[in-house]
């Protein structure tokens, strides 16, 4: 616990804010949007002062208004060392009243009071969202205190709006999201701190692009897994740290295994399955799996093939950086084998198993026909066990939040294959230091979870592994929400990997190109989500398809707060012209840009301005006569727009009497309404239509 306390002190973004002053005591309970008004003369003007009381509105002044119960100053500051600070200490106390409150709550009061809750929250985050935006910041007098000061606000909001998930489900509580505190110094503070703690920097990119505030503290105060890993060749774009060359890899003994140790009296060797056996299985469409005979208790060992439709089987799913990558021709160090026989006994009593590197083997057209059955091969074994190296130096008796955060930073977690292998899953394995335990296990029942918003916010990062299994339901933005940061260094594999979760046989892939097999999947699924089109990253460089991502795994670019592909209802449809889908159109003269020159368009009837810059794109300039939309633009916002040029050919019509106009994907751009202007705008193009227009997009 000690070094926990000293880590936060030694942070500039954890590290408990110093307490800035302003009298909260001694006034009624009131709206948040009360709380400075009653207590005007004490907060006199100045930038301090200002910080100061937006320090009390935020923390004291939110809390008071949701709770909607008297928070004294001594519940959230303490004196450490002579100097006043805030401190979380007492938050449980008071959200576990919150929540009581809430459950013995009358019907009638409730929808009334999560109203009000609503109202305070929306206030609260959307302050915060101006304070960060603004040129003038309420905290920059601060200076190294600022991060602390609001990250604390954020933890403070994380629980509340946790919280109040207690509320009825009919109620529909509203989410709000706290990540607009990290404004590049604030996020660079964070990172840095995180990377020089040991963490990857590919995981630390992940997380802060991904999970909350509450589950980033978490993450800062447990640090990573104790592996001693060295993660300096890593990027915010990969880690390297777990690749293997294929070329140079060998098989690991374990680390108890007398062999590695460097002791001749001994001797571990390779055990394999006879060949000709796996290869008549595999090529006849069945799959091979093993029984490990040990009764001499000598290496090498006896390995016994059998269909996997006569026993039951366990089916093994790892990373070969984990020294567990294999054929059939070279197969498995013994003391691997008989440590993953006594594992599948634990968890399944005379089971047989499946994995890679015994039942695969390396020539192509064997190799080829194994890949096509994977899907096969997990969704039919009777359960799947996970083993990560990482993750086995956690013990099962860890806390909850600690656990999830393991799996969910674990080197599995990212990597392509073990998608498919986890969603297909009847059961759920994932190996730890002393025993395996099943995934829904390890997940808290949502009642649970109340008190611990890192606990929820991580665990919903795991859910979709679990969609499938328990709804019976997983659509292509699940798959490509999970592809945003797994990576592979055989790209190639992408649709291979995931063909299976989509409906589509990889059989009928695995003979294509990497392109083409992007393009019959595409053309296999059919229908997609509207934002499909204004997802960020590369696109397929094809007539008609110029609109598809050219891999799901590059989507988030790097980038926090990347759109990720809607998991609702598709709404547009493949046909032979490209994707069909009905948006928001601005149409204007056909006009060439240069790519990073910002453009301006005026509507003729309303005199509306919008400026339209360039995302990062390599063409130097594109040609383009409309803009598709998701929605219309709010006043005074920005949003995602995407450039087309429409098709000379004469617009189909449809059935109903509408009409479809074709046109040709160009570019990704973001288009900020700017408001009305009645006077001459130089260089402003003008354009009449703005309103939904069916498109074929290709």
């Amino acid at each position: 616990m000690s070094s926990r306390i000293e880590k936060r002190e030694q942070s500039r973004v954890f590290k408990h804010p110093p307490w800035l002053g302003f009298r909260h005591d001694g006034y009624r309970i009131v709206p948040l949007a009360e709380y400075l008004v009653i207590r005007k003369e004490d907060h006199p003007p100045g930038q301090k002062n200002f910080a100061a009381s937006t320090q009390s509105l935020l923390t004291f002044g939110l809390l008071e208004a949701v709770v909607e119960q008297h928070i004294p100053e001594s519940k959230l500051v303490k004196n450490k060392s002579g100097r006043l600070v805030m401190t979380k200490d007492n938050i449980i106390e008071i959200v576990q009243d919150f929540i009581e409150r809430i459950k013995a709550g009358r019907e009638e009061e409730l929808e009334p009071w999560l109203n009000r809750i609503h109202t305070s929250l929306s206030q609260a985050h959307s302050l915060m969202v101006s304070i960060l935006k603004s040129r003038f910041t309420a905290f920059d007098v601060l200076g190294d205190d600022a991060p602390s000061v609001v990250c604390f606000i954020a933890l403070i909001s994380e629980a509340l709006v946790n919280a109040k998930r207690a509320f009825p489900p009919t109620l529909s509580p509203k989410g709000f999201s706290w990540s607009m505190i990290w404004t590049p110094p604030t996020r660079k503070t964070l990172v840095g701190e995180m990377i020089a703690d040991g963490w990857c920097p590919y995981i630390v990119e992940y997380l802060v692009s991904t999970v909350s505030v509450s589950s980033l503290e978490h993450a800062f105060l447990h640090g990573p897994t104790e592996d001693n890993k060295d993660h300096s060749d890593c990027s915010t774009k990969a880690c390297e740290t777990y690749f293997v060359d294929e070329k140079a890899y060998t098989p690991k003994h374990l680390s108890s295994c007398q062999f590695s140790k460097v002791q001749p009296s001994t001797s571990c060797n390779y055990s394999r399955p006879p060949l000709e056996e796996v290869k008549k299985l595999v090529l006849g469409e069945d799959i091979p799996v093993i029984t490990v005979v040990d009764e001499s208790h000598e290496s090498p060992i006896d390995l016994k093939i059998h269909r996997a439709s006569d026993v039951p089987y366990v089916a093994i799913s790892h990373v070969w950086a984990d020294g567990l990558g294999s054929t059939t021709e070279i197969g498995l160090p013994t003391c691997q084998l008989r440590r993953l026989a006594s594992l599948v006994s634990k968890i399944l009593p005379g089971a047989a198993f499946w994995t890679d590197g015994l039942c695969i083997p390396r020539a192509a057209d064997t190799r080829k026909k194994a890949i096509g059955m994977m899907a096969r091969t997990y969704s039919e074994a009777a359960a799947v066990l996970v083993l990560d190296g990482g993750l086995q130096l956690c013990h099962s008796t860890k806390p909850p939040d600690v656990k999830v955060l393991r799996v969910l930073t674990s080197r599995w977690m990212r990597r392509l294959w073990t998608l498919q292998e986890a969603v297909l899953a009847k059961e759920l394995y994932l190996v730890f230091a002393d025993t395996p335990l099943l995934l829904k296990d390890i997940i808290p029942h949502p009642d649970d979870m109340l008190l611990s918003p890192s606990l929820t916010n991580l665990a919903g990062e795991l859910f979709p592994l679990t969609k499938l299994s328990k709804f019976d339901s997983y659509a292509i933005g699940d798959v490509a929400r999970s592809l945003r940061w797994r990576t592979t260094k055989r790209p190639s594999d992408e649709t291979l990997a995931i063909a299976s979760l989509l409906g589509v046989h990889a059989s009928t892939l695995v003979d294509l190109t990497p392109e083409n097999r992007m393009i019959q999947l595409i053309q296999d699924i059919g229908k997609f989500p509207k934002n499909v089109l204004f997802l960020s990253g590369a696109k397929l460089q094809v007539p008609g398809f110029r609109w598809a991502m050219a891999s799901f795994m590059a989507s988030h670019a790097g980038s926090p707060g990347e759109l990720m592909l809607s998991t609702q209802k598709p709404e547009a449809v493949l046909t032979a012209r490209g994707l069909k889908a009905v948006y928001y159109a601005l149409i204007f003269p056909k006009t060439t840009f240069e790519r990073g020159k910002p453009w301006k368009l005026k509507n003729q009837k309303t005199s509306q301005l919008y400026e339209v810059r360039d995302l990062s794109s390599p063409v130097p300039s594109y040609t383009c006569d409309m803009l598709l939309l998701l929605e219309s633009i709010p006043n005074g916002n920005a949003t995602i727009c995407v450039a087309v040029l429409r098709s000379p050919r004469t617009p189909e019509v449809e059935s109903d009497g509408s009409f479809t106009v074709d046109c040709e994907y160009k570019r990704r751009l973001v288009i900020s309404d700017e408001g009305a202007f009645e006077d001459h705008i130089e260089g402003a193009i003008l354009f009449e239509m703005y309103g939904k227009l069916s498109v074929c997009v290709g």
